[in-house]
């Protein structure tokens, strides 16, 4: 399966959207912000943020795409738009643990969305 376009956060005013809206989320490895989706949709979006300190552009690369395979593999139950700040240590994290941080704090924020709709 590919990493599809609408899957994807491109523009700065959505990245911009989801930092001031968003629920941050500290992973040591990486940071999360997770927003629900400006517009109403039924698919989740993705951004990855890998600045020049977290190393050479392949492993940039690799940040990029290492996160990109969680989301895929990780399906959310409600649309949601989530930024990911990689860190300069999260190669020294095996990709089962960077799945486990992920996973958890996107049921967390699914649970707290959940109940803020009942409410």
């Amino acid at each position: 399966m590919r990493f599809a376009r609408e899957n994807r956060v491109r523009l700065q005013k959505d990245f911009d959207y989801i930092k001031e809206n968003g629920v941050k989320a500290d992973c040591s490895a990486f940071i999360l912000y997770i927003a629900p989706p400006e517009e109403p949709r039924e698919y989740s979006r993705l951004g990855v943020v890998a600045s020049k300190r977290v190393g050479n552009s392949a492993i940039r690369h690799r940040a990029k795409r290492v996160f990109r395979e969680i989301f895929r593999n990780s399906p959310t139950e409600k649309p949601m738009d989530i930024l990911v700040f990689v860190r300069r240590g999260f190669l020294e994290f095996e990709f089962s643990a960077l799945k486990a941080k992920f996973e958890k704090a996107t049921s967390i924020f699914a649970k707290k969305l959940a109940q803020s709709e009942r409410e």
